[in-house]
């Protein structure tokens, strides 16, 4: 998406990733080589954007240490994200398994199995 200028020139860049650029670099974690070739862009026009943009995002407020328990729960956290993914990836494959299945079932029977969408229940 380009954007204009109020001189009529377009953007060759979205606002909101010469904002994200000029934001990683306020952070101090990066100079501004290290940050074009982040984003991969040229340093100048680094350094254009965050002359034309700092004064427009207000102070950035860098992020402080972790204590090592603040580690530690993320360590545990990260543990628990990894075993969920991967019970999620167990139960996508049951899941295929189970479809495949009820797909050979209604070719080889001739008879549909799964509920339409839409479809009322019977009345009994």
């Amino acid at each position: 998406m380009h954007q204009v200028k109020k001189s009529g020139r377009r953007f060759t860049h979205d606002l909101a990733f010469m904002r994200q650029v000029v934001v990683h670099y306020l952070s101090g974690q990066e100079g501004y080589v290290l940050t074009a070739r982040r984003f991969n862009v040229s340093s100048t026009q680094v350094q254009k954007w965050v002359s034309r943009f700092s004064s427009d995002l207000g102070p950035v407020i860098s992020p402080t240490p972790m204590t090592p328990s603040e580690q530690q729960e993320l360590e545990a956290l990260r543990k628990i994200k990894k075993e969920l993914e991967k019970k999620l990836e167990q139960a996508n494959m049951q899941i295929f398994g189970l479809q495949t299945l009820i797909d050979v079932a209604e070719e080889s029977l001739q008879i549909d199995i799964r509920k339409k969408p839409g479809s009322k229940q019977s009345k009994k």
